[in-house]
């Protein structure tokens, strides 16, 4: 699939591409409550078969989207096991079975409207959790006004490629290991070694992918170590 990414960013198009998709399925699952919320309220006996079919369109769309969710994640993020990705892939398997569940119910009427507008709801809460932890990948880098326009190309970079596990130069894996003050930071050459060849302080492999030049040039990597260096390590707090 690097084929397509490579082919979006010659034309401008730099983002993941699974947020467009997901969104579908947020707008379906709260229309299908909606739908059921009014059916219950007013008594509108055809809403909850209009509930059904926003509930079997979202859960058509929820396999392309996970599908393309898999790939960013590969592509972006290099497979790294990070909290919100594990979240996600929970929140995905949730809002299958209740889908699922919503439509067996609604087409074989089981149980009453109450408790088919309850699953609707938990549907909402699921899609809810998947929106919040997707931008906390997407946007967890951008909690400080970057002017210096030689330094949001690298800001740009270590959103893409960085931020999702390294928030603010953290590290949301293990806060001992922040991006900011390892001696890997003391020059770019050093930066992009570790970056090629990630390795815990005792020098065991730990949970970080390797980068290689095919997936961040050495450019690039400057480009980020830049960012790193002048923006979070001069605006990140000392830890306690």
């Amino acid at each position: 699939m690097e084929f397509l990414y490579f082919y979006l960013q010659k034309i401008g198009f730099s983002h993941p591409i699974h947020p467009a998709l997901i969104h579908i399925q947020i707008g379906l699952v709260i229309g299908a409550f909606i739908f059921m919320l009014i059916a219950l309220v007013f008594k509108r006996e055809n809403y909850p078969t209009t509930a059904r079919r926003c509930a079997v369109l979202s859960l058509t769309f929820l396999f392309p989207a996970s599908f393309l969710g898999v790939t960013d994640w590969w592509y972006f993020y290099a497979g790294a096991w990070s909290v919100a990705i594990k979240i996600k892939f929970a929140l995905t398997g949730v809002l299958v079975i209740l889908l699922s569940a919503a439509i067996v119910m609604e087409t074989k009427k089981i149980g009453g409207l109450l408790s088919r507008t309850v699953i609707y709801f938990l549907c909402v809460a699921a899609v809810t959790g998947l929106g919040y932890f997707g931008a906390e990948l997407i946007y967890p880098g951008r909690g400080y006004v970057v002017k210096d326009e030689r330094l949001k190309a690298g800001e740009t970079l270590y959103i893409a490629h960085c931020a999702g596990c390294h928030p603010k130069g953290g590290n949301s894996m293990n806060i001992e290991l922040p991006v900011v003050g390892p001696s890997h930071l003391r020059d770019p050459k050093a930066f992009a070694s570790f970056n090629r060849r990630p390795l815990r302080p005792d020098g065991s492999k730990g949970l970080m992918p390797a980068y290689p030049e095919d997936k961040i040039s050495d450019e690039e990597m400057t480009l980020i170590y830049r960012y790193v260096t002048n923006v979070l390590v001069t605006k990140r707090p000392a830890a306690p």
